[in-house]
């Protein structure tokens, strides 16, 4: 029996999943992606893979901005839709308040024989965002380590933000600088998800995702959310990625007038 039949409909986290978020930096909640939701981002998936078949990246950045291929250009629209649905911004806001931006999203593409593992890193140092950055991963494949998965240092959140390298990859532009005897220090934990299921991320959780190749398909997709009140620094640049001109996402709330520049993320489609 699948553990889904104890799942509750309502996509909130409970106060105990609140206080294993603060203290352990992650937390899986009792929710998950109802199966009509699963299914239709798992047809945007193979449509978005499908045009990628040939390069087959460990990464695609960005998947609901259009590239260069007028067919995308739904298809970016139709992932958008998915990363700002109301099912997402009612999970995180317990955590983020009820005004939340969407910095971007990152999909672990998990092709079959295509072995990838990013480095550690904490995902707050790869976005501009002065503080409250939350990840929210979502298995679209079942994840089952030592197969695939996300591995975390658990509770390292509390170390606060540590020092990183640019790195050379598209995901992430940011690696924990070598060694990292703070990070060490707390117990390395493989996380399972089967499709459908959720992951909250602190925004300074050292972890790093992976994939042997050795499953049919291992995808996972890192939506990256912050809360309004938060400055996002566009005078940065982090790797190769820069950000003057990178498009943000008013998906919950409301934001305070010129706060946040998102014509460019509302007017892309």
């Amino acid at each position: 029996m699948s553990r889904y039949d104890a799942y509750r409909n309502v996509p909130t986290l409970s106060v105990d999943e609140q206080r294993h978020f603060r203290a352990r930096g992650y937390v899986v909640p009792g929710w998950r992606l109802p199966t009509a939701q699963l299914l239709q981002i798992e047809d945007s998936l193979a449509r978005l893979l499908s045009l990628h078949a040939f390069d087959q990246p460990a990464f695609i950045r960005q998947p609901h901005v259009p590239g260069q291929i007028e067919d995308q250009i739904d298809l970016a629209r139709e992932f958008f839709d998915y990363l700002s649905h109301r099912n997402l911004c009612e999970l995180v806001a317990p955590l983020l308040g009820p005004d939340v931006m969407l910095a971007g999203a990152t999909l672990q593409c998990g092709w079959p024989s295509l072995e990838s593992t990013t480095p550690w890193y904490q995902p707050g140092a790869c976005w501009p965002v002065d503080a409250n950055l939350l990840t929210c991963g979502i298995a679209l494949d079942d994840l089952e380590p030592p197969v695939a998965g996300l591995r975390v240092r658990t509770g390292s959140s509390v170390l606060g933000p540590l020092p990183h390298q640019d790195e050379a990859s598209d995901w992430p532009p940011q690696a924990l600088s070598n060694p990292a005897p703070q990070a060490e220090a707390f117990s390395c934990e493989e996380l399972a998800l089967e499709a459908g299921q959720v992951v909250l991320l602190h925004g300074n959780l050292v972890q790093q995702s992976f994939a042997t190749g050795a499953a049919e398909r291992s995808a996972l997709l890192l939506v990256h959310y912050f809360p309004t009140r938060q400055r996002f620094d566009r005078s940065r640049t982090l790797g190769a990625a820069a950000y003057a001109d990178h498009p943000l996402w008013l998906v919950a709330g409301q934001a305070a007038e010129g706060q946040h520049d998102v014509d460019l993320g509302h007017t892309i489609w």
